[in-house]
């Protein structure tokens, strides 16, 4: 057996839990479904999930422990992950305050239109740059790693898979859903312009919690 039988159950409904949890992978799978359909919601989701599985292998080798444990590489991602962050509310904000002011001649996009590769980017630098992901798979992954099974880097980066495949299935039902219901939702400008707004809050939001994130773990 590569994982512990007798944890594997616990690790799994906790994940599920957290997955369900509202953050920054979420907000931009959703709007992105909501502006630009099933398909980008979809790309979004792989670029999320590609960004578990790079954390899982970071874990597995080491190195999100040498970046939790260094304060200048953990404040430089903090800075960069908030940066990035804001800079996609503010993005958000002013595609409100547009979509607003046209008047009902269409919905805006929250973000520009980009290439298929340009959302699978976004997705995977949003997951890439946030310290709290970095943190989870250092403190939280290695507490359901038993030692006596195998090897640790082995069971840390399959438990880090298992949270990445389970996210992957959550993130493409809410694009899906997202998708359909902006058919309808997304035809009148107050609504646009609403939706926009609570995006581009949410990842402001998102963008103070990543800057006041400490390297603190248990």
């Amino acid at each position: 057996m590569i994982l512990d039988p007798e944890i594997l159950p616990l690790y799994l409904a906790t994940i599920m839990v957290l997955i369900l949890v509202p953050g920054p992978d979420s907000v931009l799978i959703l709007s992105r479904s909501l502006f630009e359909g099933r398909s980008m919601g979809w790309i979004a989701s792989a670029g999320t999930a590609t960004g578990n599985v790079v954390h899982a292998g970071l874990a597995a080798l080491g190195v999100s422990a040498v970046i939790a444990a260094s304060p200048v590489l953990f404040d430089i991602l903090r800075w960069l992950g908030a940066g990035y962050l804001g800079w996609l509310g503010l993005k958000a904000l002013y595609s409100a305050w547009q979509s607003w002011h046209r008047g009902s001649g269409g919905p805006l996009p929250m973000l520009p239109r980009t290439t298929w590769r340009g959302v699978y980017l976004q997705a995977l630098l949003t997951n890439m740059l946030n310290p709290k992901v970095i943190l989870f798979y250092f403190a939280f992954v290695p507490q359901f790693v038993s030692p006596a099974v195998g090897s640790v880097a082995l069971q840390t980066f399959v438990l880090g898979v298992l949270l990445a495949a389970f996210a992957a299935l959550y993130h493409l039902g809410l694009a899906s859903l997202a998708a359909t219901s902006a058919q309808r939702l997304l035809r009148t400008r107050a609504f646009t312009a609403l939706l926009n707004g609570v995006s581009g809050l949410l990842f402001i939001g998102f963008a103070i919690r990543v800057f006041l994130t400490e390297r603190k773990f248990a």
